[in-house]
């Protein structure tokens, strides 16, 4: 979970505001004073936010492969710096609405942890050299937009629509554009509060992936369930179930993975803590394990991994 700061600027001291062009509000005072009103400067609320995550983290099953021979585990980092624009509406009649904008470059590193299988390590880079788990680095351009809506207090509706660049960044090749996804997505959110510092939250989400090559076009859906519990103002910890259900439906190019009538259903259950010591900055540790089935076995359809790791989080808003 991220923490988000909210900051206000405020005049130094000993400077003279100009009253013509500061939005204020009147608000009456209690009637034994009589009819008499004061000025106040409105409350201003920040509407645009720059964080940045990292993480670092042990994965069993780097290749998301289902043959012991192309099985090996890593260690993987990601770090995504992202700006977005999340104003807050201020009239009461949209105040349910929550309009979001941003982009976020996400890069993602391995690092050897354990010795390659040798079929792996028979395996040469395009310039010759022997096999390293870097060849896998990529980075992704993520633009999105969405609105989301606060339909109770209990039940949060968002649409979105994004895009997912992605392009190889491996040491040993010049960058290469091999995936652009283009998601298209709704989702809802029930949270319940069921104790002092205890909640429970079920969320559903359903897309559909355009994508080049189209071979990765799909509906994707996901259900999670989630229980939360804050022992302490700063420190939250998260138990959850989540399941993945995956229908290719895009014209196959014979060049690409065949994903004709390709069918992926996953299931990941984990834990995690954050501590969140000053507002704009929280430290996590995680653990998870996934199992995929599919009907498409020849490359990373049908595997079993286990993540754990750390991550960092900081976030700034004005």
């Amino acid at each position: 979970m991220q923490l988000r700061q909210q900051v206000q600027e405020t005049s130094p001291l000993g400077e003279a505001g100009n009253l013509q062009e500061e939005s204020v509000t009147a608000r009456p005072l209690s009637p034994d004073m009589g009819d008499v009103q004061v000025m106040q400067k409105k409350e201003g609320k920040p509407w645009f936010f720059m964080t940045v995550d990292t993480q670092a983290f042990y994965n069993s099953n780097v290749t998301y492969a289902e043959s012991v021979s192309y099985t090996f585990a890593a260690w993987q980092i990601i770090t995504t710096p992202e700006i977005g624009f999340a104003p807050q509406i201020q009239d009461e009649q949209y105040s349910m609405f929550f309009p979001k904008a941003g982009f976020r470059y996400q890069f993602y590193s391995y690092a050897q942890a354990a010795s390659y299988p040798p079929d792996v390590a028979a395996t040469a880079t395009s310039t010759g050299q022997p096999y390293t788990i870097a060849t896998q680095n990529f980075r992704v351009a993520n633009p999105y937009v969405s609105i989301g809506w606060a339909f109770s207090d209990d039940l949060y509706l968002e649409f979105s629509a994004q895009g997912n660049i992605y392009t190889s960044n491996s040491p040993y090749s010049p960058p290469n554009n091999f995936l652009d996804e283009y998601p298209i997505a709704w989702q809802a959110s029930w949270f319940k509060n069921f104790a002092e510092i205890q909640s429970v939250s079920i969320t559903a989400r359903a897309s559909y992936v355009l994508a080049n090559p189209t071979n990765f076009e799909r509906t994707d859906n996901n259900l999670t369930f989630a229980w939360v519990t804050n022992p302490l103002r700063e420190l939250n910890t998260q138990i959850y179930a989540s399941y993945r259900l995956a229908k290719y439906t895009g014209i196959q190019d014979p060049a690409e993975f065949d994903n004709y009538d390709r069918l992926d259903f996953q299931q990941t259950y984990g834990a995690s803590v954050t501590w969140s010591p000053i507002q704009y900055l929280s430290l996590r540790g995680f653990i998870s394990w996934t199992k995929s089935d599919s009907t498409q076995v020849s490359n990373t359809g049908t595997f079993e991994a286990y993540n754990a790791g750390t991550g960092l989080n900081l976030i700034y808003r004005f």
